[in-house]
């Protein structure tokens, strides 16, 4: 997993609201710019918005890590 490319994502979520939005709205969609592997594109899908949500700025670190 390109841990930029996730850290991107997850940094664009956080940082606007219509990206989040579409993330979880149609995940398929959202990330069809992105440089993402299948296991990449399945680990944030899997991702729920209350989950995402509920991240610390560590857990979100260690997101990008462990999916790396």
């Amino acid at each position: 997993m390109s841990a930029q490319s996730v850290e991107s994502i997850l940094s664009k979520a956080m940082s606007d609201a219509a990206f989040a939005d579409a993330l979880f709205a149609d995940p398929e969609k959202a990330l069809a710019g992105f440089d993402l592997t299948r296991e990449e594109i399945a680990s944030l899908k899997n991702l729920s918005r209350a989950q995402f949500e509920a991240m610390t700025p560590e857990e979100r670190k260690s997101f990008i890590v462990v999916h790396d």
